[in-house]
């Protein structure tokens, strides 16, 4: 089983598992839409480009002081482009490395039928688009949604400064050369993000509203929310949605069979060495305190999480595969048939271990150089600073309530002080000098005051619960709701379904009627922002 941090990374986990949350509950689109190194005509061009004035500080106080500058990492895909007049679609970068967009995106399906340069900007420390020279506490200062966002509204004006009409246009400061085909200076810009970069789109449109003419923020958790039980509540209740295959049964078993697991591994000192404990879930290592307890069931709860919020989106097992295994009449307690569940679909095998080291999991954490590829530290950084995400156990009506290590003192609190040498840690609401939730006091939340912004969820994604949503969610609240915002709610998906073409995940799982629904939803979003004088 693969070591999975709950709280961390969301933009890219591992191949299809890292994102806001965690290795198995994290929230990055481009490790479901890779292209598997196969690189197409049709992508046009894929090369990368660095924008080299991208500035360290949008917000120096000491205007005296030269700005610093940095190289930004951006995509330039122009062949479907009409040439001027034609849209710009931003592809926003989130918490991982940021690649060229995909034919499996539904937003490349929308720049072929309008004609659309696409571009893709990759997020301030994720990749290779480094601001300092590593990411110790003081360089994480500047890691913040507020610079990313002078970030995306200073790039976008760089490129629409050209507007003569000169055959070829010659963009400064780009490595290596790039050559604009026509001005940009007629052209309406459209964003897009999903789950973080979902928020960073929607944002966008808030604070810098003259960028961008729309946005279309999917799956985005733009309510800040440090202690995030309202996740595990998501995933009990994709656990029992007939739909997609979840049923009262499964809910029940996978209940009873972490409260089991829990007693046994707990009943013992040291823990962990019960004989009752089946051999695909016995812990790697010694549990000799409450973090390295967090470190095991953590990898538990990270299995399901995984599982309901990339249901049907990969090659990973869904909800229906899940369930139908957890309720096999071959199991004869609950117990064994996550222990069966675990060996079968989750790469552990009865003469394996689950990852029970809190050390483990913290050494990415503490981890300071760049390497191109690890979003971690710079992931949690940002969890522990602005947004919180921890995800928990401990509050709300779940079947994962027994899995008492994952609260919010160990997964965020020490977490946080541990990996950033924080003395007594209070939660996201202390910024700096600043006592604030960012996504509150900045950007209102889920009352998100701005004009031409959609807003697709899934009812089954987890992350659909610090969304904006409408009456037919459980989260749905009226006041949120402004007449600036188109929500749509798509039945029995996950995260950032709607991103996706509708036959990105063909053969295996075929497009709904929902999705159709909802492309169509977002499509004529669209048309109306490119419409508006």
């Amino acid at each position: 089983m693969k070591v999975s941090i709950i709280t961390a990374l969301l933009s890219t986990v591992a191949a299809v598992n890292v994102g806001i949350g965690g290795t198995k509950g994290g929230h990055h689109v481009e490790n479901v839409l890779t292209s598997h190194g196969k690189v197409y005509d049709k992508f046009g061009n894929t090369d990368p480009y660095f924008y080299n004035d991208a500035i360290v500080d949008h917000f120096a106080h000491n205007v005296a002081n030269k700005p610093e500058h940095w190289k930004q990492r951006f995509y330039y895909q122009d062949q479907f482009w009409g040439g001027e007049g034609f849209p710009v679609f931003l592809y926003i970068g989130g918490e991982g490395p940021q690649g060229a967009a995909s034919e499996k995106l539904f937003m490349w399906e929308l720049a072929e039928e309008k004609q659309a340069l696409m571009i893709s900007l990759e997020h301030r420390f994720y990749g290779e688009s480094y601001p300092t020279s590593d990411m110790s506490v003081d360089n994480l200062a500047f890691l913040t949604s507020e610079q990313a966002l002078a970030d995306l509204a200073r790039f976008i004006e760089y490129i629409s400064s050209l507007s003569d009409s000169s055959s070829k246009h010659e963009l400064a400061n780009s490595d290596p050369p790039l050559s604009i085909k026509a001005s940009l200076a007629n052209s309406k810009w459209v964003s897009f993000g999903g789950s973080y970069p979902g928020n960073l789109a929607t944002w966008l449109k808030l604070k810098y509203p003259a960028s961008v003419s729309g946005t279309v923020g999917s799956s985005a958790p733009v309510a800040a929310d440090y202690d995030f039980y309202r996740y595990a509540e998501v995933v009990g209740a994709a656990l029992k949605y007939e739909l997609i295959g979840g049923s009262d049964k499964c809910y029940e078993i996978v209940e009873e069979a972490v409260s089991s697991l829990h007693e046994s591994v707990a009943s013992t000192k040291p823990m962990g060495t019960s004989d009752f404990i089946p051999n695909s879930l016995k812990p790697c290592a010694p549990i000799e305190s409450e973090f390295d307890l967090y470190a095991y069931e953590s990898e538990i709860f990270g299995n399901f999480q995984g599982t309901v919020q990339y249901n049907m989106q990969s090659s990973a097992p869904t909800v229906s595969d899940v369930c139908a295994e957890l309720t096999s009449s071959e199991n004869s307690t609950p117990l064994e048939a996550l222990a069966s569940t675990v060996e079968k679909f989750y790469g552990s095998s009865s003469d394996s271990c689950v990852p029970s080291s809190w050390d483990d999991l913290m050494a990415g954490l503490l981890e300071v150089e760049f390497d191109g590829q690890s979003a971690m530290r710079q992931w949690i950084w940002q969890s522990c600073n602005e947004f919180g995400y921890f995800q928990t156990t401990q509050g709300g009506v779940h079947p994962f309530t027994s899995l008492t290590s994952c609260n919010i003192n160990v997964a965020g609190k020490a977490m946080c002080e541990q990996a950033y040498d924080i003395e007594d840690y209070k939660g996201p609401q202390m910024s700096g000098d600043k006592s604030r939730y960012a996504s509150t006091e900045m950007y209102g939340a889920r009352s998100v005051q701005g004009a031409n912004i959609t807003m697709p969820n899934g009812n089954m994604d987890p992350w659909h619960s610090l969304s904006v949503v409408n009456e037919t969610s459980q989260f749905y609240e009226p006041a949120e709701i402004t007449s600036s915002e188109t929500i749509v709610e798509i039945d029995g998906t996950a995260h950032c379904r709607d991103m996706y073409a509708a036959d990105a995940f063909a053969p295996k799982f075929n497009d709904t009627g929902a999705i159709q629904w909802a492309h169509a939803k977002i499509r004529e979003s669209v048309e109306s922002y490119l419409a508006d004088e």
